[in-house]
Parts: structure tokens; C-alpha cells; sequence
């Protein structure tokens, strides 16, 4: 894809976004994961996908014995989703009042292996935030 249409997918996509024009979520359940996956495709137990997004749900407990939900987000258009598709997601799929991270790991733990955006939604909330919070 030249680098012009790119830009003319990308406004395209922008505009659809804005718009809201996501269409329904249409749900897959996979209780044995992403069949012939490996590694942590073995633990997806969901698929959610719309006309913009297809989003693979895979619940696991952490180290510390916390539920978290890892969110890997693909576009249609295979472009990075803006912040407040991500914002979306996330209320969409876990609720409003739901916590999520994006992480920058080191780069012994990166993998890059396809165009996906993740998010881990957490149980209890960050000990920071930009907003006000009553004591």
C-alpha cells in the first residue's frame, strides 16, 4: 500500500471512528483458544469483532493471584487505533469503571510478531490517575 493511500485509508478509518459507525459486536466464544495457536492463543477464550475491530478476550490470574483480562486489538485497516477507540474498547468489553494499561515492556520481553495493540484491564485501580479522587 503506497504511502497516499495509507493516508487516504487512515482518514477513511478516522471518519468511520468519529462517526461512531463501529456496527455490532458479533461474539465468538473459544473455550480450547484460538485453534492450531500456541503460547498465550492457547488462553483466548473470546473473540469480539465489529466493522472496525476484531478484538481477541483472553482472561488469565497474574503472579499475584489478580483476574486480569488481556485485550489484543487488530484494526480492519491494520492502522493503530486512536485513544478513544482504545477508551471504547475497553468500556465496551469490561465496563466503564474498568482500569486498562497499555505496557512498553523491556526489550528481553518484547514480542512484534503481527500489527496488535494490547491492553491488560485490571480488577482494582492504578495508584494514580489524572483525575481527582476523593479521599
Amino acid at each position: 500500500m503506497s504511502t497516499r493511500q495509507q493516508r487516504r485509508a487512515a482518514r477513511s478509518f478516522e471518519r468511520r471512528g468519529l462517526k461512531g459507525d463501529w456496527g455490532l459486536w458479533r461474539i465468538t466464544d473459544l473455550p480450547d483458544g484460538i485453534p492450531g495457536g500456541g503460547g498465550w492463543n492457547k488462553e483466548v477464550r473470546r473473540v469480539q469483532v465489529n466493522n472496525l475491530y476484531v478484538v481477541l478476550v483472553r482472561p488469565f490470574v497474574d503472579e499475584q493471584g489478580h483476574e486480569v483480562i488481556h485485550l489484543a486489538i487488530r484494526t480492519a485497516s491494520q492502522l493503530e487505533p486512536p485513544w478513544r477507540d482504545m477508551q471504547r474498547i475497553k468500556n465496551e468489553i469490561c465496563g466503564e469503571e474498568a482500569t486498562a494499561v497499555q505496557v512498553m515492556p523491556p526489550a528481553s520481553e518484547l514480542i512484534d510478531e503481527a500489527d496488535m495493540y494490547h491492553m491488560w484491564v485490571l480488577t482494582g485501580r492504578l495508584p494514580f490517575t489524572l483525575a481527582r479522587r476523593a479521599a
